[in-house]
């Protein structure tokens, strides 16, 4: 025989909470929070202790920021989640009277006729509601509203009494709270998380995007990249391994202003529940292992940018997973048996070294996840194919690293890297640890080096059995450095002074060239040092140095 579900009971049906009876729910609310920080089914725990209190029939969080209509995010009957058709019915007049009063509302369409309609419709005989507003740390100070408590009653009843009501908006400011709070340590451990990342994959502060990008070999990539900044389009970036994709990944989302900033290599592992457990998360119990709950990069990159490395090595099982996502914004962790997916809202930057058009021929990687990823393709060309950038590359390299001195590279050190006989096959990454290694020669052979010379390099590093004479030759006496100009032994004090006079009409004609080059770009040094062929760091130090302004 079936048992029929119990009516909860009514108002009437409940003595009138003594002082002491609603202290002790009230701190069983805060216990609830205080222990299940970590725990997902907090707020339906609050819920669930409210509407048993109260004896409602429904209880509903909802969120929203101003001018947003607030949306659930936590739904409960009876210790059960509302199914989807459930949230929306609710009553959107009552909420919206708590928040513009900013205060809790009760409305009883017996006494209210005005809303009997909307309410009689949903079989709804009383509602409350009040706006969610976290304690102020200061004393007078009224945070504003991030969205509304809601509990409604099915059956009918006694009003609410003025004790319930002061329990409802405690309860309220202690929800409020928590949700706040689980926002700042969000924030946090993303914040935390990007640092961690950007600590282990870059050395010194990033480039400025402009001068990532000044490069002739780039001109369509730099177009695409700023039509589609300030866009959620997705953007996927190709090229052999080592040409900056991550980098330039990484200096998109900066430049972009959507933080946080998280990157996920997916090539590691083919195992579906490690890949899932990386990108969505897993619940404690999980899986063997699964000693405590764990957030995925999706989660910590809510709002900001997803950077996926080595996108082409993803199995199939693990491509409809993430096909799924970029659809709808929604995600399962791994272990989650939650009714309701989660969501997230992320710009995703792809980046592979392989060939996805190759791979979607042979069936190994979806072309209509490809489709959700290719919004703007870019492809960064390999460093042999641009060998006039390679200087300028390592003396940025150098800067980023090392930013206290002004590294530059010898004439004969420049002759040497843009040699075709340097295949650079690990490309822009090998060339950085060519000029690391070579930076700390040069500081063990003078602590106050900021020049490096071809005799600061290892041959092996460049794939060579020795370094070419030429490079290593130092200027022959009687060499002219400036048209005219030589060196004679017999005379160093009256060449001195000649250099001297040669930097001055030198530094004279620098000034004069910078003026030109701001004037023609009403004083935006990024334009200027474009035109000029230097990055835009050098531009402004030279700016400085020589006391220019820049109007």
């Amino acid at each position: 025989m079936i048992e029929p579900t119990p009516r909860p009971p009514a108002l009437s049906d409940l003595p009138d909470p003594s002082p002491d009876a609603l202290w002790r729910a009230l701190s069983a609310l805060i216990d609830a929070i205080g222990r299940a920080v970590e725990r997902d089914s907090v707020l339906d725990d609050c819920l669930d202790l409210l509407i048993e209190l109260l004896g409602a029939d429904r209880g509903l969080i909802l969120l929203g920021g101003p001018g947003e209509a607030p949306a659930p995010i936590h739904a409960r009957g009876h210790k059960r989640a509302l199914g989807e058709a459930e949230r929306l019915e609710i009553s959107r007049t009552v909420i919206d009277d708590a928040l513009r009063r900013g205060a809790s509302t009760v409305v009883h369409p017996m006494a209210e006729a005005g809303a009997v309609a909307s309410m009689a419709e949903l079989g709804i005989f009383s509602a409350l509601a009040g706006p969610l507003r976290p304690f102020s740390a200061s004393e007078g100070d009224q945070p504003a509203p991030i969205g509304a408590l809601y509990v409604d009653f099915r059956h009918i009843r006694q009003q609410v009494g003025e004790a319930h009501l002061r329990f409802f908006d405690t309860a309220a400011k202690v929800i409020a709270s928590a949700i706040a709070q689980a926002r700042r340590a969000g924030r946090a451990e993303a914040a935390l998380a990007v640092e961690r990342q950007r600590r282990a994959t870059w050395e010194g502060p990033l480039p400025d995007l402009d001068e990532l990008l000044r490069s002739s070999h780039l001109d369509r990539a730099r177009r695409e990249v700023h039509s589609a900044l300030r866009s959620d389009a997705p953007i996927l970036i190709t090229g052999e391994s080592g040409t900056g994709k991550t980098l330039l990944a990484q200096v998109i989302a900066e430049a972009s202003g959507r933080a946080p900033v998280i990157r996920a290599t997916l090539g590691s592992s083919d195992d579906l529940n490690t890949i899932t457990s990386e990108l969505f998360g897993h619940e404690k119990g999980a899986f063997s292992g699964a000693v405590g709950a764990r957030k995925g990069v999706v989660t910590h990159a809510d709002g900001g940018t997803l950077i996926l490395d080595e996108i082409l090595n993803l199995p199939p099982a693990a491509q409809q997973l993430l096909l799924d996502f970029t659809q709808f914004g929604t995600y399962r962790p791994l272990g989650y048996s939650g009714p309701h997916p989660r969501r997230a809202r992320v710009r995703i930057i792809a980046a592979t070294n392989g060939d996805l058009s190759g791979a979607m021929r042979a069936g190994r990687f979806r072309s209509d996840l490809y489709y959700r990823l290719a919004g703007v393709v870019l492809r960064m060309p390999p460093l042999r194919d641009r060998r006039g950038d390679i200087s300028w590359l390592a003396e940025s390299y150098l800067r980023r690293r090392d930013p206290t001195r002004g590294w530059t590279l010898t004439l004969g050190l420049r002759r040497l890297l843009t040699s075709p006989s340097i295949e650079w096959p690990g490309n822009i990454r090998q060339l950085e640890a060519v000029m690391g290694r070579a930076r700390d020669r040069a500081l063990v052979e003078d602590a106050e080096a900021d020049r490096i010379d071809a005799r600061h390099l290892d041959p092996f590093d460049l794939g060579l059995d020795s370094l070419e004479p030429e490079a290593l030759a130092p200027l022959p006496a009687g060499r002219p450095l400036v048209d005219g100009f030589q060196i004679e032994a017999d005379r160093l004090a009256e060449t001195w002074q000649r250099l001297e006079a040669e930097h001055g009409a030198l530094a004279d004609l620098e000034r004069r060239v910078i003026q030109v080059a701001l004037a023609e770009h009403d004083g935006v040094v990024t334009r200027a040092a474009r035109a000029l062929g230097i990055p835009r760091t050098t531009l402004a130090s030279r700016i400085g140095r020589l006391g220019l302004d820049r109007a």
